[in-house]
């Protein structure tokens, strides 16, 4: 095991964020990300503080095999009180004793149940609670297919939301024209139901796509949940592989947010423009479904590059998937199901009830907002 390695399993094993082991050693946190990529090599002094903080010895570090060393109960009791302050974990009664490192078995036939959250260790009279994720190794080969299936999930996920968005254009039509008999001439005139059936049918169909798109695709990734989840101990060269392809992909990443951006934008123009110069509700509703294609085609932009980017955040936990932030993760995804389902059923009562289609469909971009500042929430909450 390398030094990078084993400064990464020592932190993790800790239950310690980059941050927090990079304040304890006077340092920056891109300074310990380094130092776990292998980017770069930590001073003597460093190095020295480490062995210190983990009661580790500086062969151990420095030489790349060798046993774990011990790691004795006052240090670890020490660990215990620096991490009660942030909520990492906490301990009671601890004894003295001997401990073959931080994540190993103690020499006076200590049990251990792991780091997941909820599970403890005895050794005499000592416990420990743990809440930080469980943690999993990933081997070159589950990483490398993660992110191959990432790609492939990419633009399939996007198309099913711009389905979505797209789904009611159809009923907005027919039902501008149904209730102009006047309209071209009366070349166009038909009767309200009629425009209603088609209409519904198109909007049935395009959901029902969609939802096999997410469904087949989902199934396909659930098999990667625990990248969300759980703590990863990841090969160096994987992370290094992986963090060389998220530096080539950035370009790629802000191009395809710029245009999703503008587009959305421009998407208000033909809205604007068409209830400000015409008075005709064909014209405002023609308005509208310009702004659903524009918006269509710029969220494709943003679901796809997000996505693939995500992936990479994934594997290298960094930004929203950072190890202290895996818990806020697991609970904005138990949220996300039951909001969205909400915001959904409430957007097809209001518009069947009211038939007002040119206006509901504010509810999602306000439902993003909102979900927006509740997944901060849960981040904030969680450092």
């Amino acid at each position: 095991m390398r030094l990078s390695e084993k400064i990464m399993d020592l932190r993790k094993r800790s239950g310690w964020s980059q941050e927090e082991l990079a304040e304890k050693l006077g340092v920056s946190r891109q300074s310990v990300s380094k130092w776990e990529t292998g980017e770069s090599v930590p001073d003597l002094d460093r190095i020295i503080r480490m062995s210190e903080l983990w009661d580790v010895s500086t062969d151990y570090l420095l030489k790349e095999s060798g046993p774990r060393q011990e790691f004795c109960a006052e240090r670890a009791e020490d660990a215990s009180q620096d991490m009660q302050a942030d909520g990492t974990y906490t301990a009671s009664d601890p004894q003295d004793g001997p401990w073959d490192g931080p994540g190993g078995h103690s020499t006076s036939g200590s049990q251990r149940s792991g780091f997941a959250s909820g599970d403890t260790e005895e050794s005499g009279s000592v416990r420990w609670e743990r809440s930080v994720p469980p943690v999993r190794e990933v081997s070159r080969a589950e990483a490398l297919d993660f992110l191959e299936m990432s790609r492939y999930a990419a633009p399939r996920m996007a198309l099913g939301v711009m389905l979505c968005i797209l789904s009611p254009i159809c009923l907005l039509l027919l039902g501008a024209v149904s209730e102009q008999p006047g309209l071209f001439g009366g070349a166009l005139s038909i009767s309200e139901n009629f425009a209603g059936g088609i209409g519904l049918t198109v909007l049935l169909v395009f959901v029902t796509i969609a939802v096999g798109i997410f469904l087949t695709t989902g199934m396909r990734l659930s098999a990667y949940e625990y990248m969300e989840k759980e703590v990863l101990i990841v090969p160096e060269d994987v992370l290094r592989e992986t963090a060389d392809c998220r530096a080539d992909y950035e370009g790629t990443f802000r191009a395809s947010v710029t245009i999703g951006v503008l587009l959305c934008i421009i998407g208000a123009i033909p809205l604007f423009l068409s209830t400000v110069f015409f008075e005709e509700d064909f014209a405002a509703v023609t308005g509208l479904c310009m702004t659903l294609v524009f918006a269509a085609a710029g969220v494709f932009f943003l679901v796809s590059a997000g996505t693939v980017h995500g992936s990479y955040e994934k594997l290298l936990q960094t930004g929203d998937y950072a190890p202290e932030k895996k818990r806020a993760n697991k609970k904005i995804g138990a949220i996300a199901g039951i909001f969205w389902c909400g915001v959904v059923s409430v957007y097809m009562l209001l518009s069947f009830t009211t038939r007002s289609w040119e206006y509901t469909w504010i509810i999602f971009p306000v439902s993003g907002v909102l979900f927006g500042g509740i997944s901060a929430l849960l981040h904030a909450t969680a450092r």
